[in-house]
């Protein structure tokens, strides 16, 4: 396995290993927030709202893996 291969395998654990420590407890509050402190009861409405600020900080996260990746190599 080259270095570069290697490389690659570390990248995709960090961001899949990430996304389960901070996606899983945000969807936990999300849901949360939705049912108990907005009063939602429409699993679309609540689904949607979820996905969309879970997106944002999906992109966030993987912004700051990939740069932190590219810092390393450069």
């Amino acid at each position: 396995m080259t270095a570069r291969v290697r490389k690659r395998h570390r990248e995709t654990f960090t961001t899949v290993f990430t996304g389960l420590l901070v996606n899983y407890p945000l969807n936990l509050l999300g849901l949360f927030v939705c049912i108990d402190y907005l009063n939602m009861t429409d699993t679309f409405w609540i689904g949607t709202t979820v996905t969309a600020y879970m997106t944002i900080v999906a992109y966030i996260r993987v912004f700051l893996v990939r740069s932190y990746f590219d810092r390393t190599t450069a």
